[in-house]
């Protein structure tokens, strides 16, 4: 019987399987060499190899194409791969292979491989559909928060599973506990940790996503720092989870366009993540169109160049930006040394939603102590600091809101009302009902003055109203704004009009023109539940609990299906020490959230995700002692 452990080189010139050959003779290894411009995958039938090592930085024939080949086909995808290259960062792109050796090559590394593989005396996939047990949850659970911070439990179980099941059919083990001990004994020595989450972080963003806070960093907040930092003429950025830097780029290219005083300061933009595809993809500049969906003109045509279907940044805006890993849950910070100290502002946009509430209130105190006083922080709009730190106030400002950390001498005192339920926080990315207007009802009161843009000579309501939907579902709230004017003054019936435009009042802490536009558009169709939780929202905001909570009953009255009320009202029993209402409404914003659609975003819920809002009513589940 032949126990030689059999071993395919594939390389161009055969020099990898020159050098490598003795080394693995000696190890009770055959090793046969393949040219790669040779029929891989005939070869491969006829040896039956035990490992294929490959070599992807060829020149003439594509590595990357064998790879796919050989992890596409019925015949190869089961047999465990070994790349190489001289181009280390592919480690954290290439996920499917058992390992990835960067040139020149550590060969006791190589022979480590080769032991784990004869260790495992049941190599191949794990079954098609596994499925974590509780216990396997719990261990995987405990790991990942303790190691990242990141929180999976039920509702985003298929997330993790397929990330699990992905690196299992990589590494050749066949079972989550098996994969377990795999990923603990190597999370540092061959950093599994970091590729695991690579699967589990991939997140989409875009080039000027959430536009009111450039507006704040454009009127307010970097002119502020040109005027206080003039003497060291110095601005410190971090932008903390950056995914693949279309978030620090955007700030880059503001800065280029509005402020060309700051040519001659020290301007340094720091961008982590804990993903090293992303940041990989970061450092590359290089941009599919839809990262670009509402990004100005003169900011694409002056700062990207198009080749084919993609857009290439300007390197003037990628050298203003250093990229580097860092785990939130693990990483140093503040510090000097790694450019995350004497900050002037810090923005960690949509990352905490997926922490517990521990987590992010120990990175929530970090950040402060990165921020010099008075610098400023921004989180996404689902995100809020209420009941997690008095250490920043609160700033309402061009449509949205952000926080400043306090001067020493500050009281810690909230400089607007702080929301009902955190997440989901005020109505900031809520979406105003498309209610058709009705003709013959008149306003009950006088509504505020209103700015007067040019108004365009389209005589469809509806059409504004579509488009002021579609500000509102890229953030732009100007717009949104801007025609919710236009309709008002032309059709002052129209309660989808009506409604928007007291949600984005609310969201300035306007709150009593806010309630002026709900009145209003109470009295055109006092059956529209959105106005009812709008105005619920605003009492609630104001500390009348009761008053808030009869509104979202009425809302509920009108349409039992409409979560939000239910949720809200969950969160005013609770703290009226009615736990028993709280449960109840809690359940019942569960059960219409496991009926919505898997992909879908909830009205009125500050622009949360199905899955992230299920996340975040099982937490709070958990509190009530249910599972």
């Amino acid at each position: 019987m032949n126990d030689l452990f059999q071993v395919l080189i594939i390389d161009e010139d055969q020099e990898l399987c020159q050098t490598l050959s003795p080394t693995l003779a000696d190890a009770g290894c055959r090793v046969e060499c393949l040219c790669a411009a040779e029929n891989p995958l005939a070869a491969i039938r006829e040896l039956s190899p035990d490992l294929i090592i490959l070599d992807i930085s060829m020149s003439e024939t594509p590595g990357l194409e064998i790879l796919r080949r050989l992890k596409s086909h019925r015949t190869t995808r089961k047999l465990p791969v070994i790349a190489t290259s001289r181009q280390a960062e592919l480690e954290y792109e290439l996920l499917d292979v058992f390992d990835f050796l960067s040139k020149p090559l550590d060969q006791q590394r190589l022979l480590e491989d080769i032991a784990l593989l004869r260790e495992n005396a049941r190599v191949g996939e794990p079954s098609a559909t596994p499925s974590l047990d509780k216990e396997e949850l719990v261990l995987f659970q405990n790991f990942l928060v303790t190691h990242s911070g990141l929180h999976f439990d039920r509702r985003n179980l298929k997330i993790l599973e397929r990330g699990l099941v992905h690196r299992m059919r990589a590494v050749h083990v066949d079972g989550f506990r098996q994969y377990f001990a795999y990923l603990e004994r190597f999370q540092e020595s061959r950093q599994e940790l970091k590729k695991l989450l690579g699967l589990l972080t991939i997140g989409e963003t875009y080039f000027f996503r959430y536009l009111p806070h450039f507006d704040a960093l454009i009127q307010h907040v970097v002119p502020e720092f040109i005027r206080r930092n003039r003497h060291e003429r110095t601005l410190r950025i971090w932008s903390a989870g950056c995914s693949s830097g279309e978030e620090p780029y955007s700030i880059a290219m503001a800065l280029l366009e509005h402020f060309p005083e700051l040519a001659d300061w020290d301007v340094r933009i720091l961008a982590t993540d804990i993903n090293k595809r992303s940041l990989r993809q970061a450092r590359d500049g290089v941009f599919r169109p839809r990262a670009l969906r509402v990004t100005d003109s003169r900011f694409r045509d002056r700062y990207f160049r198009r080749i084919g279907s993609s857009y290439v940044l300007d390197p003037r805006v990628r050298d203003m930006v250093r990229f580097a890993y860092l785990n939130l849950q693990t990483g140093l910070f503040p510090s000097e040394e790694n450019g995350t100290a004497n900050l002037d502002i810090l923005m960690c946009r949509n990352v905490t939603i997926y922490f517990r509430l521990a987590t992010t209130g120990s990175i929530v105190e970090k950040f402060s102590h990165c921020l010099r006083p008075g610098g400023y922080l921004f989180l996404g709009h689902a995100e809020t600091l209420m009941g997690i730190s008095d250490r920043f106030q609160r700033i309402h400002n061009a449509g949205g809101f952000y926080y400043r950390r306090r001067l020493e001498e500050e009281p810690p005192a909230e400089a607007a009302p702080p929301p009902v339920s955190s997440p989901p926080p005020k109505p900031v990315a809520a979406r105003p009902a498309p209610v058709r207007p009705r003709p013959a009802a008149a306003p009950a009161r006088q509504k505020p003055p209103v700015p007067s843009p040019p108004e365009p000579a389209r005589e469809d309501p509806e059409e504004l109203f579509r488009e002021a939907e579609q500000a509102f579902n890229r953030e732009d709230f100007k717009t949104a704004a801007e025609n919710y004017d236009i309709i008002l003054r032309r059709w002052p019936g129209h309660v989808g009009a009506l409604v928007g435009k007291g949600f984005i009042l609310a969201n300035r802490g306007e709150f009593d023109q806010a309630l002026d536009f709900c009145d209003q558009a109470i009295a055109v169709n006092d059956l529209c539940p959105e106005a009812y939780f709008l105005r619920g929202l605003i009492l609630g905001l104001g500390e009348n609990l009761l008053a808030a909570a009869a509104e979202y009953r009425k809302a509920l009255l009108l349409d039992m299906d409409f979560i939000m009320p239910h949720y809200n009202l969950s969160k005013l029993y609770l703290q009226m020490n009615r736990n028993e209402e709280a449960l109840r409404e809690l359940r019942n914003t569960l059960r219409l959230l496991e009926r919505a659609p898997d992909e879908s975003q909830i009205p009125y819920s500050g622009g949360l995700s199905r899955a992230v809002f299920l996340e975040v009513c099982r937490d709070d589940a958990a509190r009530f002692g249910e599972t």
